[in-house]
């Protein structure tokens, strides 16, 4: 008896990689600078950049505050209306309540994205999960990419800071609500030093993140055979 022919292995739509790679970008580029915004890291680095004795006050009251703020940042639980203790006015002035919201809306934007990346590489990966060879190539693609575009990043925020840091909230925030004098609160609470260590500390772990794609794409291109001619 004759044996059967063998059935060709459909072929995978070339689009559906691209978007498979396009989401893990995201995901990669995303995923660490997002984690920052956690009051373990913020703690850190106020008392590393002496935030209590800018604002006059003990760390457990900056770590209050801070928090009541992070929370008015990611879910909107209250408009950055939070004092010192025994003060009788907002510790921001309008002004920085306004660039606030703004900073709100962005962060709050990332993370849809973030989620919507998520779920679309997730479906992707189950839609592939027979081709191998194809998910190692997007995640190669999508570490190498944003993983190089990120060590040049660091590279510009680490030698020019103050200059990528500015030219940042012009891209970002163009209506211009982003300049306040030495007497800022918002700049007691998150100084300079503040976002220096931040920014580096959200280049970092966009590479890991990248190189930790990277290594998962290899692996898969490994342990995948070879394509017939």
């Amino acid at each position: 008896m004759a044996a059967s022919p063998a059935v060709p292995r459909r072929r995978v739509p070339g689009p559906l990689v691209g978007v498979l790679g396009l989401a893990m970008a995201v995901l990669v580029l995303l995923t660490g600078p997002l984690l920052l915004f956690n009051p373990w890291f913020i703690t850190v680095e106020q008392a590393r950049n002496d935030v209590p004795a800018r604002l006059a006050t003990s760390q457990a009251e900056v770590d209050r505050v801070t928090g009541a703020m992070l929370c008015d940042l990611l879910l909107a639980c209250d408009d950055f209306g939070e004092r010192l203790d025994g003060a009788s006015q907002p510790l921001l002035t309008d002004a920085e309540r306004s660039h606030m919201r703004d900073v709100s809306r962005l962060v709050r934007l990332l993370v849809a994205v973030w989620i919507a990346a998520a779920v679309l590489a997730i479906a992707l990966l189950v839609v592939l999960r027979r081709d191998r060879r194809r998910i190692g190539l997007a995640l190669l693609a999508a570490g190498g990419l944003v993983g190089t575009l990120a060590v040049i990043l660091a590279g510009v925020f680490a030698v020019a800071f103050d200059q990528a840091f500015l030219a940042f909230h012009e891209v970002f925030f163009p209506q211009g609500n982003f300049l306040f004098g030495p007497d800022s609160n918002l700049l007691r609470l998150f100084p300079e030093g503040f976002w220096f260590d931040a920014s580096l500390t959200a280049g970092i772990a966009i590479i890991l993140t990248a190189l930790a794609v990277v290594l998962a794409g290899w692996r898969l291109l490994r342990s995948s055979p070879a394509t017939a001619a």
